[in-house]
């Protein structure tokens, strides 16, 4: 499956494959965002099999906003698994 980005309601959901493939596209779109928005709002509930290497993927866009000054929100996250591997990061914005 393709990996597909949505806005609705100034939400942004990624859904479909988050694969290194793909990572490299995802990342310009998200920085170049970052620097021309003040906050970003992301949802990953329809990311399918988000490992390890995509955990640390959001997690540098996490890091990039904080050290821009801007305001980074995952949204909705409910999957525990998740919650735990981002807590290993240091992200607690969901």
């Amino acid at each position: 499956m393709a990996l597909s980005i949505t806005k609705q309601s100034g939400i942004f959901e990624i859904e479909g494959e988050l694969t290194p493939c793909n990572m490299a596209s995802l990342k310009s779109y998200f920085e170049l965002l970052i620097d021309r928005t003040q906050y970003v709002k992301l949802s990953i509930n329809k990311i399918k099999d988000l490992d390890n290497s995509g955990v640390q993927f959001i997690s540098s866009l996490y890091r990039k906003s904080v050290e821009s000054n801007k305001v980074f929100f995952i949204v909705n996250l409910t999957n525990k698994k998740l919650i735990k591997k981002f807590k290993k990061e240091n992200i607690f914005t969901y």
